[in-house]
């Protein structure tokens, strides 16, 4: 049996996964999300993390040319709050991209190495258990379906954004009584993900809207 690709910023062995998130069920699992980050800046060893590196303060003048790309909880924790992670995907790549970048800095055995490894290992089992409990897909015609009957009853920005994500894929496009309508036939399942996912943004904001109110 052919082994299942990694996705991009997985360890090795870690594989690609094949589950479903339907938007309404996107607000829940950032929620867990959310939890597996507290956990992990609670730990003990987490503070090392909750920030960005400071090269000035610890002297770390070589940082930036091993370094491509810098990650901390903090960050990934603000991205979280301000709904930044276009899926839920984005958001293990930053959290892994910060440990790796510890452990490609700091040499096996030093304090900071063995801290980042020791959080990565119980980061990659809670992410195992959100994944786990994602839904298997339905059929893609069932997602263009309820796309096609939900998108009219997005608010108008969100509408404009769909218009672009299917003007980039050729979709076809019309206005009708001051409402954006698109060729859902021609939206392949990435194209299905990015719509989706402005159905969740949506929801979102209802949710903390309501939350609002009720302060």
């Amino acid at each position: 049996m052919a082994s299942q690709s990694s996705p991009a910023g997985a360890p090795p062995g870690f594989p690609k996964p094949t589950n479903y998130l339907p938007a309404v069920d996107l607000p829940r699992a950032l929620g867990r999300c959310r939890m597996l980050l507290d956990r992990l800046l609670q730990h003990e060893d987490g503070w090392v993390f909750a920030k960005p590196v400071d090269t000035y303060e610890l002297g770390l003048r070589d940082y930036y040319s091993i370094i491509a790309e810098p990650m901390d909880l903090g960050t990934v924790s603000r991205r979280l709050e301000l709904r930044r992670y276009p899926n839920l995907l984005c958001f293990p790549k930053d959290v892994r991209r910060t440990f790796s970048n510890a452990m490609t800095y700091n040499n096996k055995g030093d304090d900071v190495y063995e801290s980042a490894a020791k959080l990565s290992r119980i980061f990659e089992s809670g992410w195992a258990s959100i994944l786990a409990a994602l839904p298997s897909p339905p059929p893609v015609a069932v997602r263009r379906a309820r796309l096609k009957d939900e998108l009219p009853r997005l608010p108008v920005d969100l509408q404009d954004k769909a218009a672009i994500i299917m003007k980039d894929i050729g979709g076809w496009i019309q206005e009708v009584d001051g409402r954006v309508e698109v060729d859902l036939d021609k939206a392949d399942e990435a194209t299905l993900d990015k719509l989706e996912w402005l159905l969740a943004l949506a929801t979102m904001r209802k949710e903390a809207g309501a939350l609002d109110n009720q302060i």
